[in-house]
Order: structure tokens, then sequence, then C-alpha cells
């Protein structure tokens, strides 16, 4: 009974850094399709420029959150606090793909301004 208690009270950790991964994941590939068909989208600049501060915000925001959470999550699995292996994949899962879309996002926003100098 004392092990059930334990793992409810640490489930929650691993899945957000899995969800937040994946939402990370999620709105790069979006941003990505509309880089990649924005030839064919007739909208302002205005809509161009805010849609794409968002998608910085949360392309940084999102895969940040799902680092850290995964991070705290593993160590508590260290300090065996836990021992789920479902939770240790969700924590593994949210932060490779939490620091591939991290990465992808500050070489694609940072890269041009690295390269001028």
């Amino acid at each position: 009974m004392n092990n059930l208690t334990n793992s409810k009270k640490y489930q929650n950790l691993p899945m957000t850094s899995f969800i937040t991964g994946i939402l990370s994941l999620t709105v790069f590939s979006l941003a990505a399709l509309k880089m990649l068909f924005s030839s064919y989208l007739n909208t302002d600049i205005t809509s161009k420029i805010f849609s794409t501060v968002i998608v910085s915000v949360l392309g940084l925001a999102l895969p940040i959150v799902a680092i850290i959470c995964g991070s705290v999550d593993l160590l508590q699995v260290k300090k065996r606090l836990h021992s789920i292996a479902l939770f240790k994949a969700f924590d593994i899962t949210g932060i490779i793909l939490g620091s591939i879309v991290f990465l992808i996002v500050v070489i694609f926003n940072f890269g041009p301004t690295i390269t001028q100098q």
C-alpha cells in the first residue's frame, strides 16, 4: 500500500516532462510547416510577426519545462523515492525531445546573429 501511494505522489513530473516534450515538438513542427507554406498563405505582416514571437517563446519555454521536469524526476528515481520504469521512460523521452527542440529553436533564432559576426 505504501508503494502505491508513493508512485501516485510522483506521477506528475514524468507526465509533465513527456507532454511538454511532445508539445514542444508539435509547436516546432507547426512552425516549420507554416514557414514551408508561407508563400501560399495570404496574411499580413503583423500576424506573421505575432505568430513568430509566439512560436519562439513556446519553442523555448516548453522544452525547458520538459528538461527540468524530467531531470528532477530522474533525480528522485536516483534517490529511490520511486522506481517505476514507465515514469523513467517518460522522463528520458521528455528530456530528449526537449533538448532536440531547444537546440533547433536556438539555432534558428540565434544562428544568423552568430554567423554574421
